[in-house]
């Protein structure tokens, strides 16, 4: 992932029932909560594929990377996401508020 900060402008989401499925299933991460990491204090990073990862915090607390493409005027498509490691938290930690 780049080490550039970004700035993303979200206008809304766009979910498919594969990508839930493979969200939800997959990694246990609800599409409200992926939602909630991009509306509660992200810190956004590009990735080497052109992507966007959002590091932040569900409502509840849960520490989440979720990892995003951005279509037309601000559509965002989640691809995945997954609980934090320690590195990413850290990351987070030293990011956030910058």
């Amino acid at each position: 992932m780049s080490r550039r900060r970004h700035r993303v402008r979200i206008s809304g989401f766009e979910w498919d029932e594969g990508t839930v499925v493979h969200v939800t299933l997959g990694h246990g991460i609800e599409p409200e909560e992926a939602e909630e990491v991009c509306a509660v204090s992200p810190v956004y990073r590009k990735t080497t594929r052109g992507h966007y990862a959002a590091f932040g915090p569900t409502r509840a607390g849960r520490l989440l990377v979720v990892v995003f493409e951005v279509k037309g005027k601000g559509l965002v498509r989640v691809i995945t996401g997954w609980d934090m490691d320690n590195t990413e938290r850290r990351y987070y930690q030293q990011h956030r508020g910058r």
